[in-house]
């Protein structure tokens, strides 16, 4: 666990330079998706973020990436394939959250509202203070800037009402694109998005990449074997008639040795006498040694007519075997 911390602490310092690169051009990316639309709605920021997460994904994806968290080594394609796999399940999608826009009132809504509003005002506070005071003028002065505030405040809120921004579009607009302050905003959310998703991209690519080939498997020495046998076949096939058992003896002791069993003594073509064929009481747990030719029932007495295969104690290939029948 030491050591897995050490390592992912190495490659955080290593690929500093990459991580903020790669956020730049995230960043970049995003906003070059946006820019050229002039009412982003919510799905347009959702494309604008899936583009930048397929930038993302490519960069940390490639060999030459790779191979800054796997210790410069770099990976074969089909380890490349099983870490790319791993990753997309663990790691979590890029989610940036859309800029709140609201609609807004344009500037001749506002001064027709204000100047409504103070037309109201006066028309209705003017004769409630001449009724109540009987202070007319007073209701004149007030009510012109009381009124003209009341409609400014409405017509802000009036503006939060999706229906009437459709329904009035020559009084409510939407912001054309991201200007100003709100631009600023976003690219700030953007970039701390971003960041904290390499930032933790990157550990997790660490931890494939140290634990990519599991426990060790144990290594049989078959492509050795092949390689040795496959040399002296090619000697055998070369030899001429007087040599012919001395290369097979070689051959035979060569697979011996190099795992095959079942190959003890001398073979049959170096012994003065044959021997005779090797025989069995059948049994049923012998099935996964050896064919059987004919139908053999259990005790019954064969014969080995082929021996089984066997390499590094597990059978490369079965055996054969034949029923001895009873003479009369």
């Amino acid at each position: 666990m030491l050591e897995l911390q050490e390592n992912i602490t190495k490659i955080q310092s290593s690929t500093a330079a990459v991580r903020r690169n790669l956020i730049k051009e995230a960043t970049r990316e995003y906003f070059d998706a946006l820019d050229p639309i002039g009412s982003p709605a919510p799905g347009d920021f959702e494309a604008a973020g899936d583009r930048a997460y397929a930038i993302l994904r490519h960069r940390l994806l490639t060999p030459s990436a790779v191979a800054l968290m796997n210790g410069g080594t770099e990976l074969d394609d089909d380890a490349m394939a099983l870490l790319t796999l791993s990753f997309d399940t663990i790691a979590r999608p890029l989610r940036i959250p859309a800029p709140l826009l609201r609609a807004e009132t344009r500037s001749v809504g506002l001064g027709l509202s204000a100047a409504v509003g103070a037309v109201v005002g006066m028309l209705v506070l003017a004769p409630a203070m001449r009724l109540a005071f009987e202070m007319r003028d007073l209701g004149l002065v007030l009510g012109g800037p009381l009124g003209a505030l009341l409609f400014v405040l409405l017509m802000h809120q009036l503006a939060r009402l999706r229906f009437l921004t459709r329904l009035l579009p020559w009084l409510f607009v939407r912001p054309k694109a991201l200007r100003g302050a709100a631009r600023n905003d976003h690219e700030k959310a953007v970039g701390t998005v971003i960041s904290q998703w390499v930032d933790g991209a990157v550990p997790i690519l660490a931890v494939l990449c140290f634990h990519r080939s599991g426990p060790p498997e144990a290594k049989t020495d078959k492509d050795k074997a092949l390689r040795r046998l496959g040399k002296l076949i090619y000697t055998l096939q070369q030899a001429p008639p007087e040599s012919l058992p001395v290369v097979a003896h070689e051959l035979i002791q060569e697979a011996k040795n190099s795992g095959f069993e079942g190959l003890e003594g001398l073979p049959a073509f170096l012994e003065a006498r044959h021997e005779s064929d090797e025989t069995l009481v059948w049994k049923e747990e012998l099935r996964t040694r050896y064919e059987s030719f004919g139908h053999i029932a259990e005790g019954d007495q064969v014969t080995v007519e082929r021996p089984p295969v066997v390499f590094g104690g597990k059978i490369v290939q079965r055996g054969l075997v034949r029923r001895i029948r009873d003479r009369a």
